[in-house]
């Protein structure tokens, strides 16, 4: 419909509704009341036109055009549910478990046909890891993982196998998501006496060993995950350890490694030290982002050759996320974070909008582009559950708390190319800072002191030790010195000591975004503007002299870290020529 958004469920323990935003009236309406009692799973066809919900005894099918139900299956221990990437199946996992009456167990992951509502194949997956069928997109075909093999049906044919997979080892497998061929599968297997794990990637249907298209090898890798580009022929692959022999992460020693179609492979070099958070692909499939570091974070874009192109300063987050379009990104900090929301438009890099949203737990883009949904959901937070409806340049359009437990928030898709690419708008500083203004609050005033002009007696009443006069006779040495830095302090600027955590960081997010970085900041380091390239291009020598030290003892480098070996000649020349300047 004209001027609506499309459709979103909101799940919680007073039943399942859907929802839509009207952009001309800029008022929420309910679509329908689906369920009255706790829902348990809910999941969208891959077009939107299609929803599945299971209460605990049935599985429901509902066609959105016709808002009505057209199938219902008795399921009662449903766990999760996945559709194919045509819409026309369905897939339901139930947790696997063995009877007195029942030994061996029974099928306990299904697929179902949407037009007719039967069950055309069951089989028994015992673990949740890589339960769903995997669908080649725009085919019938899928792979689904049976111990260390893939079975591969056709048409969807489930009573023949016409391709078959197997690898010792073989944790995990990953289609690419592209939907004209060649479709790619990216295989994680495990190592094991001393072997190192790996990822291997091979063309559809082509198997055999002779037929790996690329190889990639690691030794501290106990889990991975496999992030492919929408165009299918790049992935990256973080890997994991559960324990950090170094001892400076409490999450263990990760890392980021590219692959490509083509057999390339590259460490994605970060420089800063910590976990990494997150990583994404943008839509277009031409640059990706990753936040990592111990806080405040960094986050860094890079192109498809690795190199990184666009460096955000140092915040706390620990999140990314594009918008479908691709032009549009969100850097947040949620979990145990205060719930920033920095948004940045691709294209020029720039910022143009900043939020605040505590305590979110959830996070989705909606298919145009422009709005998005925050929630705070059960289990992670059983209090203050809700959702807001936001506009990236305009903030909050609606927000709705819910007074028992919210368990989750789900847009409904649509169609690539349902939507246009947005046109970016600028906020103005001006409107920004009287946001900000209008965000601090003033100072507490008790309720018998309110409205009189002058309030000093109970203000000196409360007055601070640190406020009193700091003497010889009175204070040690330890404390003149420690009063003289909290001085110094307040007069470089730092925000008012009345103010919460949470106010001060607005306030100096403030000053960061309305400072103008294009007008050259003093330094004490130097007054020699050349100084500082020539630091910089002393430690890439350095870092080139010691890959050439790891080359000569036989290690064999990465395609990025040879590229770095050929830019050697070019910076010895452009420092001889910068020192004969200073």
């Amino acid at each position: 419909m004209d001027g609506m958004l499309p459709l979103f469920s909101v799940r919680g323990s007073e039943g399942l509704l859907l929802k839509e935003w009207c952009l001309t009236n800029k008022e929420l309406t309910t679509h329908i009341k689906l369920c009255e009692k706790p829902t348990k799973i809910i999941a969208f066809s891959s077009d939107g036109q299609i929803f599945v919900w299971c209460d605990g005894v049935n599985i429901y099918v509902y066609q959105i055009s016709t808002k009505s139900i057209i199938h219902s299956f008795i399921v009662p221990r449903a766990y999760d549910v996945s559709f194919s990437p045509l819409g026309d199946l369905f897939c339901t996992w139930e947790p696997y478990a063995v009877t007195k009456e029942n030994p061996s167990g029974s099928n306990n992951c299904k697929l179902w046909n949407i037009e007719d509502g039967e069950c055309v194949f069951s089989y028994v997956q015992k673990k949740k890891n890589c339960w769903e069928p995997v669908w080649l997109k725009g085919t019938h075909n899928l792979g689904r993982l049976v111990g260390s093999s893939v079975h591969f049906f056709q048409d969807n044919n489930f009573g023949k196998i016409v391709q078959k997979m197997h690898m010792d080892k073989l944790e995990s497998f990953k289609v690419s998501p592209n939907s004209q061929p060649p479709h790619r599968v990216a295989c994680f297997i495990r190592g094991a006496k001393g072997a190192p794990s790996s990822v291997r990637v091979f063309e559809y249907p082509k198997f055999s060993a002779d037929d790996v298209v690329a190889n990639k090898s690691f030794f501290k890798a106990d889990s991975v995950d496999i992030l492919w580009n929408n165009r299918g022929t790049e992935l990256l692959v973080k890997t994991t350890v559960d324990v950090d022999t170094t001892g400076e992460s409490y999450y263990g020693e990760q890392s980021l490694h590219y692959m490509s179609a083509s057999g390339e492979t590259a460490i994605v070099s970060l420089s800063k030290k910590g976990p990494i958070y997150d990583a994404k692909w943008s839509p277009n499939s031409n640059q990706f982002c990753v936040v990592f570091g111990f806080m405040p974070a960094k986050a860094c874009i890079f192109n498809r050759k690795c190199n990184m192109i666009f460096e955000f300063s140092p915040t706390p987050k620990n999140e990314c996320f594009y918008n479908p379009q691709g032009n549009l990104l969100v850097l947040a900090g949620f979990g145990n974070l205060r719930g920033n929301i920095e948004i940045w438009d691709c294209d020029r890099k720039k910022q143009v909008s900043q939020y605040t949203s505590p305590d979110t737990t959830l996070f989705e883009w909606c298919s145009d582009g422009v709005h998005f949904l925050t929630a705070t959901t059960a289990p992670r937070l059983r209090v203050s559950n809700g959702y807001k409806l936001w506009h990236y340049l305009d903030g909050v359009l609606y927000e709705e708390s819910v007074s028992t437990e919210l368990h989750q928030v789900l847009w409904q898709p649509k169609p690539e190319g349902t939507y246009p690419v947005p046109v970016i708008k600028d906020v103005s500083k001006s409107d920004l800072m009287s946001k900000v203004k209008a965000d601090t609050p003033t100072a507490y005033v008790p309720p018998h002191a309110r409205g009189k002009t002058e309030y000093t007696a109970a203000k000196e009443r409360f007055v601070k030790d640190d406020d009193a006069p700091v003497t010889p006779e009175n204070h040690s040495k330890a404390a003149q010195k420690n009063k003289k830095k909290r001085e110094n302090k307040k007069k470089a600027g730092a925000p008012p000591p009345n103010l919460t955590n949470e106010q001060q960081d607005v306030v100096q997010m403030a000053k960061y975004l309305l400072t103008d970085s294009s007008i050259p900041q003093p330094t004490s380091e130097s007054t020699n503007p050349n100084d500082k390239k020539i630091k910089n291009l002393k430690k890439k020598l350095q870092a080139i002299e010691k890959l050439k030290q790891q080359q000569a003892q036989g290690k064999e480098l990465e395609k990025n870290q040879v590229e770095k070996l050929k830019t050697e000649d070019s910076l010895l020349q452009e420092l001889s020529q910068l020192q004969l300047k200073s």
